[in-house]
């Protein structure tokens, strides 16, 4: 039976990220992390022709590019995208009949749309922070590229934690409203930016601040945030993560399986 289901799983995991990846959105998402990447090209360039006064390291250049560019946009950005777009680009294409008619239950669908998600994130958002990585570090010295590179491993990981909870948030999203991406929108760039830097518990009800509490390099909007509380500790961050993550999948499942979805015509 558990075989089954993971074929099952697998075959609507594939049938999504075929359609994604081959979306308009995908050219867009491509040109944002393509983006990130120019700027650490930047980065090197002003840093090996010296155009400003005030020398900066490999170091520095990176953890700006990861708690700006990184955390705050791109992977915000790419899980709204692609999340919000799971059930209803179908809806809009009036193909969702056509995929409930497959002899797969619903939850089972969301698990595999969700799983197309991550992989496709994480295939558009992991090689950008490596190639930014390798052209802020790669010189004649190689010491700061090897005393750094544990914490570029330390940065994938978070990335894809982050990616993975804001994935199943927007996804959940998508599968709930009929208009998704506004919604979404305000979750991501109003919710989470306002509600950070509010003082008490509030601000532990977005996610941004369990992916701060983690965060390795100087993060100036984390370390305000932080003026009006503390971080929560790494362990506990980690694991709200996952608990959030496997949460807003499941609720996403059950809307799909309970929500009766009207096509337009």
């Amino acid at each position: 039976m558990p075989i089954r289901s993971w074929r099952e799983i697998r075959t609507i995991a594939f049938l999504t990220l075929d359609t994604l990846f081959w979306s308009k959105k995908t050219v867009w998402v491509a040109l944002i992390s393509g983006l990130v990447v120019g700027l650490a090209a930047l980065g090197r360039i002003v840093a090996d022709l010296a155009w400003v006064r005030v020398p900066f390291t490999p170091s520095q250049a990176f953890s700006t590019l990861m708690s700006t560019a990184v955390i705050h946009f791109l992977v915000v950005f790419v899980t709204l995208f692609y999340g919000t777009a799971l059930v209803s680009d179908e809806v809009e294409g009036k193909t969702l009949t056509y995929l409930f008619l497959r002899p797969i239950p619903k939850t089972k669908i969301m698990l595999g749309k969700y799983l197309a998600l991550v992989w496709i994130c994480s295939l558009l958002v992991l090689p950008a922070i490596i190639a930014s990585y390798m052209l802020l570090y790669l010189r004649v010295n190689m010491q700061p590229f090897l005393e750094d590179v544990g914490r570029l491993a330390a940065d994938l990981g978070i990335v894809f934690l982050a990616m993975a909870a804001y994935g199943g948030m927007f996804a959940l999203i998508g599968a709930w409203l009929k208009h998704p991406i506004l919604a979404g929108l305000l979750y991501g760039f109003g919710w989470e930016g306002l509600v950070s830097y509010l003082p008490g518990f509030t601000r532990k009800l977005t996610i941004t601040h369990y992916v701060q509490s983690i965060f390795p390099h100087d993060d100036p909007a984390g370390a305000l945030a932080m003026l009006v509380g503390e971080r929560t500790a790494p362990g506990e961050a980690v694991l709200t993560l996952v608990l959030l993550t496997a949460f807003f999948v499941a609720v996403a499942a059950l809307v799909l399986r309970e929500k009766e979805y009207i096509l337009e015509q």
